[in-house]
């Protein structure tokens, strides 16, 4: 998947995250990825990749196929496939999801369904990421890992895909 497109952002973010895998949070406020604490939850397991710049404004995003040298690489888990590239402020939450409406500010995209190693660099105004497809589930993921942590996840119901203790800069 090669393309480019333009966000712009009032809360100098940019969120990529798969519908589905954010969905649990529809109902909650609109602003709950401002939260530290609930923006890690949701990074660390997977389900978005929040990516906090220096200012507002106009970003052009390059999707390539590799990036030399990445400043963030994290996990991202697809299960659905329909991935939402674009400004936080558009990010599920406050019973709205991005769509492809004009009032939204990124693009959705189609994916095959999987774990994704997502690696992202930004220089000036431009962002640049990569999405490396790596396996159909968490599990079968983590699987190459450690059976123990695996037994541990499925007893819970997630499986913890990153380990950031703060917050993603780029």
């Amino acid at each position: 998947m090669q393309a480019s497109f333009s966000f712009t952002t009032d809360t100098a973010a940019l969120s990529i995250f798969d519908l589905q895998a954010i969905r649990h949070r529809l109902d909650d406020t609109p602003d709950w990825w401002t939260l530290e604490e609930d923006e890690l939850e949701e990074i660390n397991n997977g389900h978005i990749a929040l990516l906090h710049v220096e200012d507002d404004g106009t970003y052009d995003v390059h999707i390539m196929k590799a990036i030399e040298q990445a400043q963030v690489q994290c996990l991202l888990y697809a299960p659905s496939g329909q991935l939402f590239i674009g400004a936080a402020e558009d990010t599920t939450g406050g019973d709205l999801e991005p769509d492809d409406s004009g009032v939204v500010s990124g693009q959705l995209w189609t994916v095959e369904p999987g774990v994704y190693a997502l690696q992202v660099s930004l220089q000036q105004q431009t962002i640049q990421l990569a999405l490396q497809w790596l396996a159909a589930t968490p599990i079968d993921w983590q699987q190459s890992h450690s059976e123990q942590h695996v037994a541990d996840a499925s007893e819970q119901g997630t499986v913890q895909m990153n380990s950031f203790e703060q917050r993603l800069r780029l």
